[in-house]
């Protein structure tokens, strides 16, 4: 059987507004969506209200990247990507500490060791998203992550991802719309209703039903997986506590 492919990146790192995530996305079929993407990027090139936009001129070169997209480019990515084949892994932490990047190694493990443990007797390569503080650490992530699943080493092989790994952009979004869920999840507190009418749950909503688990890295409980969504708790029944403006907020 061919290799697992898993494409994982880091982001969702501004504290404030977003926590400090990391994503995996697992495909059948890497060339394909690669070629999804591709014609994508064609098709938005050809556009002559597109070739206006910010950044228009680059897409080809740099591919998608939601923090950095153009309105037009992540309108078109979103709409894409339910029609992509793919199964997808986050591990989010709310509570972020003054440096990110002290979580993220412990979260990349968290997410090879679970996807060693479904793929147990397969070979599986992960493509990471190149960064500067992690890149000499990818080695010992996927080692610790084949030894905590309990498989051999041999069926665990990395590298280092390029601008041609398009799949990357995947993960890229799937950490944003989690990411935006989230924020708005904690801010409505129990108010289940007030979240589900929000757009920022919609377009996760259209992603949640690839999501293997969105986990709540700080809690230790998953916020979203295959057989709970978003909406089936509130923050309260996670975190253990309200939010202070919340009508509920010192109640037992």
């Amino acid at each position: 059987m061919d290799p697992v492919k898993v494409f994982l990146d880091e982001g969702a790192l501004d504290g404030t507004a977003r926590f400090p995530s990391a994503c995996a996305v697992v495909v059948k079929d890497d060339l394909a969506v690669a070629q999804q993407i591709e014609e994508l990027i064609h098709e938005l090139s050809l556009r002559p209200d597109f070739q206006l936009e910010r950044g228009a001129s680059l897409l080809e070169k740099t591919g998608f990247h939601h923090v950095e997209d153009n309105v037009l480019a992540a309108e078109g990515f979103r709409k894409l990507m339910p029609s992509i084949d793919f199964d997808w892994w986050c591990s989010s932490n709310l509570e972020p500490g003054k440096d990110p990047y002290d979580q993220l190694p412990d979260q990349f493990s968290w997410l090879v060791t679970g996807i060693m443990q479904k793929y147990k007797a397969r070979d599986v390569v992960f493509v990471f998203e190149q960064n500067q503080r992690l890149n000499t650490l990818f080695a010992k992530i996927v080692e610790d992550g084949a030894r905590k699943a309990k498989v051999s080493p041999k069926l665990a092989s990395f590298r280092v991802g390029t601008k041609a790994d398009k799949v990357l952009s995947v993960a890229d979004y799937c950490m944003a719309y989690a990411s935006q869920a989230i924020r708005f999840w904690i801010n409505d507190c129990c108010d289940t209703e007030k979240f589900r009418s929000r757009f920022q749950y919609r377009d996760f909503a259209l992603l949640e039903t690839s999501c293997s688990t969105l986990f709540a890295y700080n809690y230790n409980k998953a916020i979203s997986n295959r057989s709970i969504r978003m909406l089936d708790h509130s923050f309260p029944s996670v975190s253990g506590f309200h939010q202070p403006s919340c009508s509920q907020a010192g109640k037992p």
